[in-house]
């Protein structure tokens, strides 16, 4: 029986493409197969404003790669196809059993999925080298097995690039990435988003970089901490036709990078509270919510995107977002709200969000 069950493993490993990354072999940074090649970098738009825009090539690659990896693993970015990801994936399948796209697959059977991928690679700098002004982030180390691992996957990434030429096909896109990067940035200035935010949060949005990503709908939060003492915000998210949309995720997105350092603070109320998550556990975890901190965020930060959202687009709009938040089963977000509320009614006691945030978790120990 035993015999048979190693049996049928190693037939779904073979039928998956399950490659272990130390069956790859290694190459290094300074490999002579990368003699004359120069690496594309990022495409920056609105520099001058606190909301910058950008499209990453380094993102756009490891992106194309996770939907050129999609038949080993059933994760995607995309809800669904494009004629750009069509043309891409069409572009670069000769490249499908490239090391690249072996190794990222591999690991993103392993876990390293949703925002461990752009965590990751911000990481890096866009000569695929650590970067030495960051605070490494262990949880996104952990994601992704490893510093070891995630530097290997990294020269991979080069190689492929090279190895493809999707550089080329970087350069013959960048219209398209302007067009997409202007949509952005006009609706961000017709509704105030920028001056909304630093209001509400009562600090200003520094060094934050939305990094717009064609080859993905799913948006993260992700932030990185300097060793200055400083947050480096650099959201990812695809620009979409309807502004409601785009504005609600944005919001929410750069709203993280406030509440998430706060929330990390406060492990003795999560330890004591954490039997808060068991009733909505099924319904967060569907939702890639798998941790009691990581629900409590969301909460939060959809409580404030609401607030914040209320004021950009209106009543209706204010009313929709908490609607869609109680069917996606955030049991708490009306008491969040209600004290989200208080915060925005008495701001000479409180005038930034951080001098309020205890206050909220306090409110989580009274539902307790």
């Amino acid at each position: 029986m035993k015999r048979l069950v190693v049996f049928m493993v190693v037939i779904i490993l073979l039928v998956t493409g399950c490659t272990s990354p130390s069956s790859i072999p290694d190459i290094k940074l300074d490999d002579s197969r990368f003699d004359g090649y120069e690496p594309e970098k990022s495409l920056y738009y609105n520099l001058d404003s606190g909301i910058r825009f950008r499209v990453s090539p380094m993102v756009e690659a490891t992106y194309l790669a996770v939907e050129m990896a999609k038949n080993s693993n059933d994760f995607t970015n995309y809800q669904s196809n494009t004629p750009y990801i069509e043309a891409g994936k069409e572009r670069f399948k000769d490249f499908e059993d490239h090391e690249f796209i072996r190794m990222l697959s591999s690991m993103m059977i392993r876990g390293y999925t949703y925002d461990a991928i752009p965590s990751s690679i911000y990481h890096f700098n866009e000569n695929f080298t650590l970067r030495d002004d960051i605070e490494i982030n262990e949880f996104t180390m952990k994601r992704s097995s490893g510093q070891d691992n995630l530097e290997k996957l990294m020269v991979y990434l080069k190689a492929f690039r090279m190895d493809s030429d999707f550089d080329s096909y970087f350069r013959e896109n960048k219209e398209q990435y302007i067009k997409m990067m202007d949509k952005g940035h006009y609706m961000v200035n017709s509704y105030n988003v920028e001056e909304t935010i630093e209001d509400f949060y009562g600090k200003p949005i520094q060094n934050s970089t939305i990094t717009v990503t064609p080859h993905a709908k799913n948006a993260y939060g992700v932030s990185i901490d300097l060793k200055t003492g400083s947050l480096e915000v650099l959201p990812t998210l695809g620009v979409y036709d309807d502004y409601e949309i785009f504005i609600n995720v944005l919001v929410h997105e750069i709203s993280h990078t406030y509440v998430n350092p706060l929330t990390a603070q406060q492990g003795e109320i999560l330890d004591e509270t954490e039997v808060l998550y068991e009733p909505i556990k099924k319904e967060m975890s569907n939702q890639a919510y798998t941790t009691w901190e990581t629900t409590v965020n969301e909460h939060i930060v959809r409580a404030n995107t609401a607030i914040m959202i209320k004021d950009i687009l209106g009543e209706t709009a204010y009313k929709n977002s908490l609607s869609k938040d109680r069917e996606r089963g955030f049991k708490y977000i009306d008491e969040v709200v209600e004290s989200a509320s208080y915060y925005i009614e008495n701001r000479d006691e409180y005038p930034t969000f951080e001098d309020y945030h205890l206050e909220i978790m306090k409110m989580f120990l009274n539902l307790k």
